[in-house]
């Protein structure tokens, strides 16, 4: 099993996903799906390559889709590097090289 790790980047995602998602929607809709990346972290932990390559996005670097969101990382020995999450409305690539 991988290891897993969150850029500094990927983190503020997370914070920003709750934050809006509990203004959006509530705590009681806005805290499963936000403890459900546990389970996608768990996944890519278990099955690292299990994203789809993104070639054009960058070296290395993979998606994996949790729920409405995308979940961009690359992999690195035994290492899972979660790059950024991005809601599947915005643009990845604008989103990618902020």
């Amino acid at each position: 099993m991988a290891d897993l790790d969150l850029s500094p980047a990927a983190r503020a995602d997370l914070v920003e996903i709750r934050k809006y998602s509990i203004e959006q929607f509530g705590s009681d809709i806005a805290d499963p799906y936000f403890f459900r990346f546990e389970k996608a972290f768990a996944v890519l932990r278990t099955h690292p390559l299990s994203g789809q390559p993104q070639p054009t996005l960058g070296r290395d670097i993979r998606c994996y889709t949790h729920r409405k969101h995308r979940v961009f990382y690359r992999v690195e020995a035994e290492l899972v590097l979660i790059v950024r999450i991005i809601d599947h409305a915005r643009n990845t690539r604008r989103e990618l090289i902020k």
